[in-house]
């Protein structure tokens, strides 16, 4: 009976090794594990913005007019007469236009006690220069053609960039640039160190009248001013080291 106690000994301590191993190696692991977590959760989130200021280099401008009578041809003489005016307007305004084709509607009205078909037509001129000087003072004038019996529907002039992309990238760049700047301050006053970038989300672009504070969650993009501002916004999120 001794014999087998004495055996059963060693076994017995393997066993405890083993397990002190094993408890030892499960700690490191457990702590590893912890800084990683704690490693991982050692960040900062700052948002940033900036304005890039942008001046439209490319106006469009609606125009149409148009005739209804009984009688087709007498609709369409009238259209004719009207339209020739609109062409000379625009050309002492020193403005091209293009003309769609003339649209078509027939509707019925009461008349006389009966109902009788009338043909509408419109024509339509869409006006696309860079000569925004020039469409202006013609928006201006527009009254003119009201003065020789024409009644024009005149659409408010449309600006737009064609640098716009650009435009958004520089305002980006600079929104950047701001989130970082304001993520070093406030780890340098709180005596840590910026780590390197780990996530960026980008808010909707708001393109605005200038000096405008109107936003959007769906962003905004104003054709209504000559002047605007592109503002980005980037959020971004910063590790950080002792």
């Amino acid at each position: 009976m001794a014999t087998r106690r004495v055996d059963s000994l060693p076994q017995l301590l393997l066993g405890l090794l083993a397990l002190a191993v094993a408890v030892v190696l499960g700690a490191l692991f457990v702590s590893s594990a912890v800084k990683a977590v704690k490693r991982s959760r050692d960040t900062i989130t700052v948002t940033g913005s900036a304005k890039r200021p942008i001046t439209a280099d490319l106006v469009t401008w609606n125009l149409s007019i148009g005739a209804a009578d009984v009688d087709p041809a007498a609709a369409s003489r009238d259209l004719v007469a009207k339209a020739e005016k609109v062409r000379t307007f625009l050309k002492n305004a020193g403005l091209e236009a293009k003309e769609p084709p003339v649209a078509t509607e027939e509707t019925s009205q009461k008349q006389g006690g009966a109902r009788v078909t009338v043909y509408r037509l419109t024509q339509e001129f869409n006006v696309t220069t860079s000569e925004i000087d020039k469409a202006e003072s013609a928006a201006g004038k527009v009254s003119t053609l009201f003065a020789q019996g024409i009644a024009v529907s005149a659409q408010p002039l449309q600006y737009v960039s064609t640098q716009l992309g650009q435009a958004r990238i520089e305002a980006l760049k600079q929104a950047t640039a701001d989130a970082k700047r304001r993520a070093q301050t406030l780890v340098e006053g709180l005596g840590g160190h910026l780590g390197a970038a780990r996530r960026a989300d980008v808010g909707v672009f708001q393109i605005t009248p200038r000096n405008s504070t109107d936003v959007s969650d769906y962003g905004i993009n104003d054709t209504s001013s000559r002047e605007k501002d592109v503002t980005a916004v980037v959020t971004v999120t910063f590790g950080l080291s002792s």
